[in-house]
């Protein structure tokens, strides 16, 4: 699947979360892979707003305890929206927030944040992305203090924030079965914001730092547009871009907190298949390696995910002079092609890769959720011309909630797909 955003009124993280709920991530399962990371004392909610012409959502965080019980005007009684020192004319993001919106929070390094994902029970894809997007995120915090990069930190409410935010969209778009992104140039806001560290000049120090290499354009709206935890989500995980072709499945809106008169502060998600049953050029990436140990195994293949792979597989081989061997095989988009090969070469000790078009025809391919005893499973579908194919729950949403409820996975695995197929009958 295909997630294109529209960025014509800026990002932030909570809108990116925002967007993506509203496009058919469900809240409790995001909310899952959040808790996972074992940060205390937040709460999450979701409510539905308006912004110019467009009903669309916003996500909150709050501290614990006061998310606001659910009625007409949220979807949840999960709370969530934040007071980072300035995210999108609400306040955002680490080290520039008001120190006591998250009373009793410790402050955290990238060091401590860094381990606390590496140790968190989530998806592959989801830690992968979300590794990625803080290290960019500390890495520019580095330059703009002068500190080493491990000793960045991320002050009260930009710890529970920038973690909530950042954790929360890269799990919506692994329920999305999201595997390309492309995005907008981003609009650079005019003006100052009042932080933390006293007035500063928009774009604030660490978006400018975040955005080295990502294309801008300027905006004729003043206020922040863009908060270095949505330009580090952007830049680390899109490519810019147009709309690219697919068939549309979803579509949603994500509120910033602002509702300014000049324009709708929303950012648009577009989800789509960008395979719905036709042959797909890609690249095919290659090597082979013979002193790869197997534990370096599974963080290639995160590795090269998370640089944008659309599949990738690693095979025992018999090499010349007859050393047993690793074949490393990956596919990329043509503009994945540059990103996936050197995540292939820094993370596989290989001196180098072959690369070369191929053609591969595959089907569409969507997802649906259900609501089992045990939680919500989404179901994978494949479809050619209009016929279904195949439909199975997708592993890593069983095993979750078979670890959590413990049981057997087979017993949520089983239970989801009758559960679909019964719907489906219905």
């Amino acid at each position: 699947m295909i997630l294109f955003l529209d960025c014509f009124a800026g990002v932030a993280g909570d809108m990116l979360v925002a967007a993506l709920v509203h496009a058919g991530a469900p809240l409790d399962a995001v909310l899952r892979d959040v808790r996972a990371v074992g940060i205390p004392g937040w709460a999450a909610r979701v409510e539905r707003v308006h912004r110019g012409a467009y009903a669309a959502t916003r996500f909150i965080v709050e501290p614990d305890g006061a998310a606001r019980p659910a009625g007409p005007a949220h979807d949840q009684d999960h709370g969530h929206d934040h007071g980072h020192g300035h995210d999108h004319g609400h306040g955002h993001d680490h080290g520039h927030a008001v120190p006591d919106s998250f009373p009793g929070q410790p402050q955290r390094d990238w060091a401590t944040i860094r381990a606390l994902l590496e140790a968190a029970s989530l998806p592959a894809r989801v830690k992968a992305r979300s590794l990625a997007t803080f290290a960019r995120l500390a890495a520019a915090e580095g330059r703009v203090h002068g500190v080493p990069v491990d000793q960045v930190q991320f002050h009260e409410v930009g710890a529970v924030d920038s973690i909530v935010d950042i954790v929360a969209a890269c799990s919506a778009m692994e329920l999305l079965g999201i595997d390309e992104i492309v995005a907008t140039p981003l609009p650079m806001g005019q003006g100052a914001v009042r932080t933390q560290h006293g007035v500063l000049s928009i774009p604030v120090p660490a978006t400018v730092e975040v955005l080295r290499g990502y294309p801008v354009m300027p905006s004729p709206f003043g206020g922040e547009l863009v908060t270095p935890t949505g330009a580090a989500l952007v830049a680390t995980l899109a490519r810019p871009g147009s709309m690219p072709a697919m068939v549309i499945q979803s579509v949603g809106y994500g509120a910033g907190t602002r509702d300014p008169a000049s324009h709708a502060n929303v950012l648009r998600a577009v989800v789509g298949d960008g395979h719905a049953g036709s042959i797909v050029d890609v690249i095919e990436l290659s090597a082979q390696v013979d002193d790869l140990p197997g534990e370096s195994v599974p963080p290639l293949l995160d590795a090269l995910f998370a640089a944008g792979a659309l599949d990738a597989f690693v095979v025992p081989v018999l090499m010349k002079k007859g050393r047993p061997g690793l074949w490393i095989q990956a596919l990329a988009s043509e503009d994945g092609r540059v990103s996936v090969g050197e995540a292939l070469l820094r993370h596989s000790g290989s001196f180098g890769y072959r690369f070369g078009p191929r053609a591969r025809e595959v089907v569409g391919r969507r997802h649906e959720s259900v609501t089992t005893d045990f939680g919500v499973v989404r179901i994978k579908i494949g479809e050619r011309e209009g016929h279904l194919l195949h439909a199975a729950p997708e592993h890593d949403d069983c095993g979750a909630a078979a670890r959590a409820a413990g049981v057997a996975v087979g017993e949520v695995y089983g239970q989801a797909l009758a559960r679909w197929t019964a719907g489906r009958n219905t």
